[in-house]
């Protein structure tokens, strides 16, 4: 399977809504129809492969049900490439070390690896459950002591994925694997409703899981946003410090598929809260991305690099544009990637979770910006050696039974905590 393989092709009209209405491309209409036609037989699209950013956009304007041109793209895109760079497998929760998230959940202190080992335990039957993600983890201590959160029991243990970076960096193979795997253990999960802690494993597991992989969990799923709006609305969170600045709301690019159910608690939460908000030209269903996924389309780092920042620069033009220097933004990937350029243009990023936690009386002590700081140091360290790296058709195997991972935690640093741990291969430095 791939990721054209979700939908029927010989349903489309080739009437090229989808590539007309894109907020990059707004192609002509006789482009349009001859650039989708030429998609579906598998031909070349020079301009789609240079401009597309993946933004999920076009999939809302397919008059077609069924029908998703993101995918179909995004496969073409992946046909065209001689091969995957090598760095991409660095960032895949489950390849084989050195990866980021085994580099940086091994650096946490006994402590913060203790709570991680207690997240990987299936919890004791709840109508709810907090799942936390891969960047989640790194903020693991604040999220076991936040008051907000301690009603909710916590899952998340670090060799499970939503999928998001396999999916969208290229590999369907990586993210089936990835999504069997967290399958498997949370069928042993005795919940009625999964509390998403980040935004992108509440699309994934909302949308992508049952829409393209075919496969549907069998509880009901929220964001945390969606969760902390209805605490909100009853009057059961008391607002402790009020956000007193004005910033444009930047919406994570899967906000246009995920619709106003999603982005309209985000305003809300932020309006409740005290903050002023203003919107980017482009936002909802014709948002624009943050440029991460741009680097999909390349092989070449230092081009990819520039294609995101490219991107990047519409979206802090369209925020000095709509009258401020601060940009608020609900995903970490909007907050991490456009971290590396956002001082050269004078705009300062906000990560609306995190600013919302504190509002509402919970203590940060690890803020994203230290924990994205460590991984900028691990990027650095790791990123020389795998561009000299070829690349690859296909990346290894992720297992989907066996353990995977060790963090380097002994039972004598803390033999008040249960080490029994699901991972089980030694990371090397």
């Amino acid at each position: 399977m791939s990721y054209s393989d979700c939908s029927d092709w010989s349903q489309c009209q080739a009437c090229g809504e989808c590539l007309m209405n894109c907020p990059v491309m707004r192609m002509g209409l006789e482009e349009a129809k001859e650039t989708i036609r030429r998609l579906i037989r598998g031909e070349a699209a020079p301009r789609v492969f240079e401009q597309c950013t993946l933004c999920f956009n076009c999939n809302n304007y397919c008059p077609v049900e069924g029908l998703r041109p993101h995918e179909l793209i995004q496969q073409r895109m992946l046909e065209s490439r001689a091969c995957s760079p090598e760095y991409i497998k660095y960032f895949l929760n489950g390849m084989p070390a050195p990866v980021i998230w085994h580099d940086v959940y091994s650096e946490m202190s006994p402590a913060e690896k203790a709570i991680l080992l207690k997240w990987s335990e299936i919890p004791a039957p709840a109508d709810e459950l907090l799942w936390i993600g891969c960047v989640g983890r790194m903020s693991c201590r604040d999220i076991e002591q936040s008051k907000i959160l301690g009603q909710l029991p916590k899952y998340g243990p670090p060799d499970l994925c939503c999928g998001e970076l396999a999916y969208r960096m290229g590999s369907w193979q990586a993210y089936a694997d990835t999504v069997e795997r967290t399958l498997q253990r949370f069928a042993d999960l005795s919940i009625k409703r999964l509390v998403c802690y980040c935004g992108s494993c509440y699309y994934f597991f909302s949308n992508i899981l049952p829409n393209v992989y075919g496969k549907k969990l069998p509880f009901e799923l929220i964001s945390l946003y969606q969760w902390l709006w209805e605490k909100v609305a009853k009057h059961e969170l008391v607002l402790e410090k009020p956000l007193t600045f004005t910033a444009a709301v930047s919406e994570s690019c899967y906000v246009s598929e995920l619709g106003p159910e999603f982005w309209e608690p985000l305003r809300k939460l932020y309006q409740a809260a005290g903050a002023s908000l203003l919107e980017l030209e482009h936002h909802g269903y014709d948002g624009m991305t943050c440029g991460t996924m741009s680097m999909v389309r390349k092989g070449n780092f230092t081009a990819s690099f520039f294609s995101m920042y490219k991107e990047q620069r519409k979206k802090y033009q369209e925020v000095k544009a709509a009258g401020t220097n601060q940009m608020a933004v609900n995903c970490p990937g909007c907050f991490l990637m456009p971290s590396f350029t956002n001082a050269f243009h004078g705009i300062r990023i906000r990560y609306m979770l995190e600013e919302l936690l504190q509002a509402y009386g919970d203590s940060i002590t690890r803020p994203m910006a230290e924990n994205f700081r460590l991984m900028r140091k691990w990027v650095a360290k790791r990123m020389p050696r795998l561009l000299l790296h070829k690349g690859t058709r296909e990346f290894p195997r992720i297992p989907v039974a066996e353990p995977i991972y060790e963090y380097g935690i002994k039972s004598e640093d803390m033999p008040e905590v249960d080490f029994r741990m699901n991972c089980r291969s030694k990371i090397t430095a």
